[in-house]
Order: structure tokens, then C-alpha cells, then sequence
């Protein structure tokens, strides 16, 4: 058993088409024995549709749960997770944040993303935009990889939620935290606190951290064991 030690990863979009439900699924399973996990947000991608999981999106549902009875699961809620009523959740424990000592602390990030909020109509307009590129025959890739093409807009998001993010971790008085949200693995110093972001599991790379008493690391995972 080793609950000091945790791994951390975000924004699995169960339910979305380009959720890697295999390689989560290995990683999981391959996880060391009692060492807590936790889902930093988006861990649905639609809960309304929660019921109606593909079937292998389904099964990593019901392994989380099961493993929940054998090692600390704590769900981190995200802006896509609001609203959610999960029948058979185990012992899952459901959370606005995480946190390890004063080293680190896990929340989703969409509280500290104040840029989209105020601009709800751009957002209908390029979601749709991205739906039709789909239906004449771009590349099928979720709507946050699309996004990750308008390159000057991304990095203004990517900046503002981590320097929010660094502030309110400065502020509660964290060496570190982590996010996720933005779909954009970082680790980098913003103002002496030290930011991390995993990422998400519906394009690689495929992030994580893991944090014990010794060390705070974003590793990729590759299909090996770690």
C-alpha cells in the first residue's frame, strides 16, 4: 500500500469519441497497489448523457469504482462534470479540490478561466464552425485539439489560467498546483509557484502527474509500466 503517493490526471471525456478508453484503462491497472488516484475534472463529457456510455467507457466507470474500495479515488469536479448523478460510484470520493500537505494542490481550473466565460457567443459559433469542418471532411479531432490550431487565442488562455491559478495557489499558501481544463500539458514556474497541467485523454500526449513526499513529476504515458 502506498497512499502517499498519488497520481493525477484530467479531462478523460468519457462519453466523447476521442476518449483513449484503452491506454486509460492499461495505465490504471497498472498503477502500484493502494496509491491514491485523482480525476482533476472533466471526467464526463456530457453527464446528462451519463447513462448512455459506450460500452468500454462504461467499464472504466465501474474499474474506478471497483479500485475505489482498494485505494484513495477522489473525482475532482469539472465544468462538465456539473450536474452529474453517477449510479454506482463505489467509494469514490467527490471533491472541489485535492491537495497533498501544503505541496500541492489539484483543482480542475475552470473556476480561474475568466476568458471564455465572457465570450459564450464566440464559443457557439466555434463549436459549430468545428462540427461543419467535420461534415465536409476535416480531421475527426476533439473541438480542444481544433482549438489548439488558432494558436494566439490558446496561448491567451493558457496564460491567464495559469497565472490564476498560480495566484490562488500563492494565495492559499501551495509550493505547486495543478490543473487541467485547457487541454494543454505544461509544467513551468509563473510567478515562484510552480504550475502543472495534464493535459487531456482525448489526444496525446497522454499526461499524468505523480506526486509523493520526495518529488512532483508530469510524466507521459506510454503503455509502460511506471
Amino acid at each position: 500500500m502506498d497512499p502517499a503517493r498519488a497520481y493525477i490526471v484530467s479531462d478523460l471525456h468519457l462519453g466523447s469519441e476521442f476518449f483513449r478508453s484503452q491506454a486509460f484503462t492499461a495505465w490504471l491497472r497498472q498503477l502500484p497497489a493502494g496509491a491514491q488516484v485523482v480525476l482533476n475534472g472533466d471526467v464526463i463529457d456530457a453527464p446528462e448523457h451519463v447513462e448512455r456510455l459506450p460500452y468500454a467507457h462504461r467499464q472504466v466507470l465501474d474499474l474506478l469504482a471497483e479500485q475505489s474500495h482498494q485505494r484513495p479515488v477522489y473525482w475532482v469536479y469539472g465544468n462538465h462534470d456539473e450536474g452529474l448523478h453517477l449510479n454506482g460510484a463505489g467509494a469514490i470520493r467527490f471533491v472541489d479540490r485535492w491537495s497533498m500537505d501544503k505541496r500541492l494542490l489539484a483543482v480542475h481550473g475552470h473556476d480561474l478561466d475568466t476568458v471564455m466565460p465572457r465570450h459564450s457567443a464566440f464559443k457557439w459559433v466555434f463549436r459549430r464552425l468545428h462540427r461543419l469542418l467535420i461534415f465536409l471532411g476535416a480531421s475527426r479531432v476533439h473541438v480542444a485539439q481544433y482549438a489548439k490550431k488558432w494558436r494566439l487565442l490558446y496561448d491567451v488562455l493558457n496564460r491567464h489560467v495559469a497565472h490564476n491559478a498560480a495566484r490562488a495557489a500563492h494565495e492559499l499558501g501551495f509550493e505547486a498546483i495543478v490543473c487541467g481544463h485547457t487541454h494543454a500539458a505544461m509544467d513551468t514556474m509563473v510567478h515562484g509557484i510552480r504550475y502543472l497541467n495534464t493535459g487531456a485523454w482525448t489526444e496525446p500526449p497522454l499526461c499524468y502527474v505523480v506526486a509523493d513526499a520526495h518529488s512532483i513529476r508530469l510524466e507521459v504515458y506510454d503503455g509502460e509500466a511506471n
